[in-house]
């Protein structure tokens, strides 16, 4: 890593190194059942305004944390994802911009550049054996300079999120949501979940100029979809319940056959 000093943390990426020729000449990387695990097993994943539209057909798009950060849901509790199948992604459904890039990243310096850096205890690097060579002599592989051309997209894209989020909370347009179930039996309801989304109230109580505003901005169709996903709410419980219900099963038929 030479003398270059990494800051802060990423969601997933547990030993961050910035990528040289000269200290992983002899990488390669190969997707594999146990990298497919590791980023199947994440109950939320960070999302960019720019996925929204898509993402909205299958999770709840929230905000949540100190810097409102927009997140899709892909679970109800920790390590779970309920979109995976045989070690999958089911087909069809939205796989965020997030974990299409891993194990690939860029990490802030001390000053204000980046750095391009692999999680190098990602499963699927390998010091020579099969797999995708990071580079060719000095120079990066053209599989290499593909996840470099995306993590550039991916920054851009992350830029533009953190200034829509910025117009959101400019306008005060951000509250406090919560998800519960309602029983049809009349039974208790549960809490599923606390977190950030547009206030309708407040979004039609705004000024025409600062509607306006936020329509040239393209915010609005972001906000449409943002509104539009969360009644994913309701899909996300029933797959949970079909999980519990799937996992009891074998658990039953195995008491019988004793």
């Amino acid at each position: 890593m030479g003398n270059i000093e990494l800051s802060g943390s990423q969601y997933l990426y547990e030993k961050p190194e910035a990528l040289h020729s000269r200290d992983h000449a002899d990488l390669k990387f190969v997707v594999d059942d146990r990298l497919l695990a590791k980023v199947g097993a994440v109950q939320v994943v960070p999302l960019l305004v720019g996925e929204f539209t898509q993402a909205m057909h299958h999770y709840p798009i929230v905000f949540g944390g100190p810097e409102k950060t927009p997140m899709a849901i892909l679970g109800m509790k920790e390590g779970q994802n309920l979109f995976m199948k045989d070690g999958r992604f089911e087909d069809g459904v939205y796989v965020p911009a997030y974990l299409r890039r891993y194990p690939f990243t860029l990490a802030g310096t001390e000053g204000d550049d980046f750095v391009v850096c692999i999680d190098r205890d990602a499963p699927g690097f390998e010091e020579g054996g099969d797999g995708q060579s990071l580079f060719e002599g000095d120079e990066p592989t053209e599989f290499t300079k593909n996840a470099i051309n995306f993590l550039n997209e991916f920054e851009a894209e992350r830029k533009r999120t953190q200034l829509f989020v910025e117009v959101l909370i400019e306008a005060d347009l951000l509250e406090v949501k919560h998800t519960v179930t309602v029983p049809a039996d009349g039974s208790e309801r549960e809490l599923i979940a606390d977190y950030y989304g547009v206030s309708e109230e407040r979004l039609r109580a705004l000024p025409d100029n600062q509607l306006a505003s936020l329509v040239r901005a393209g915010a609005v169709v972001a906000i449409d979809a943002h509104l539009l996903s969360l009644k994913q709410w309701d899909a996300l419980i029933a797959r949970r319940d079909r999980a519990s219900v799937d996992q009891a099963e074998p658990e039953k038929d195995l008491e019988n056959a004793e």
